[in-house]
């Protein structure tokens, strides 16, 4: 890449290697580009955000408050993909999503069952309908629980769910670091881990726990 600054090779790195100015962001690279890491499932997220906070520090508008146009707007471009790629990797299921979306697998809301009526035209994800019918059952089984005022039971069904949850993402860390992953049956796993997740937040949504699944 050529500096738009001294015109000289400004090298990989987020600044010019030449004269310093910020460059703007590939817009090729993927978000592990965007942090210098290879592209796997396995992050170590301690060392991820050290490099957000890094990189954060640099791009902080303050230091551009009277810089160039081309650096300003390079800066927050750069700021935009960063954020991004933080808010993708950071979290696991989010970080497991984006790496089939990298190999053409989406894993999402079915086809026009976004709130807003939008039709999603991408191809996604079909849904078991053994899936399907467990989480109508849960729904069912908390709303009795709910209905008699049964804490317990409540409780119950929420630590079940959540050990659902944690353990088809267990088994999406396993696939992953298999020397060749079934992209499928991870991304199946995901599916199910997005339902738990969505049945834990509706739960929370009620002040009856914390939803522990990540994003």
């Amino acid at each position: 890449m050529i500096c738009w600054s001294c015109e000289k090779n400004a090298g990989d790195g987020m600044l010019c290697a030449g004269c310093g100015a910020v460059q703007p962001p590939d817009r090729t690279a993927d978000f592990f580009r965007v942090f210098g890491l290879p592209r796997k499932f396995n992050v170590d997220v301690t060392d991820l955000e050290h490099r957000y906070k890094e990189m954060t520090k640099i791009l902080h508008p303050d230091r551009f408050a009277r810089a160039d146009g081309r650096a300003r707007r390079a800066s927050l471009e750069r700021s935009v993909q960063l954020n991004l790629a933080w808010r993708t990797l950071s979290q696991p299921v989010s970080r497991a999503e984006y790496l089939l979306s990298l190999e053409g697998i989406e894993v999402g809301e079915p086809a026009g069952s976004k709130s807003s009526g939008a039709v999603d035209s991408r191809a996604t994800q079909p849904v078991d309908t053994a899936l399907l019918v467990e989480v109508m059952e849960l729904r069912e089984a908390l709303a009795e629980a709910r209905a008699r005022g049964d804490s317990a039971k409540v409780a119950s069904l929420i630590a079940g769910v959540q050990a659902h949850h944690d353990r088809e993402m267990a088994e999406v860390a396993a696939d992953f670091a298999a020397g060749q992953p079934n992209l499928a049956a991870i991304a199946a796993r995901l599916v199910a881990a997005r339902y738990y997740r969505r049945f834990l937040e509706e739960v929370s949504s009620h002040g009856e726990g914390e939803a522990g699944a990540a994003r």
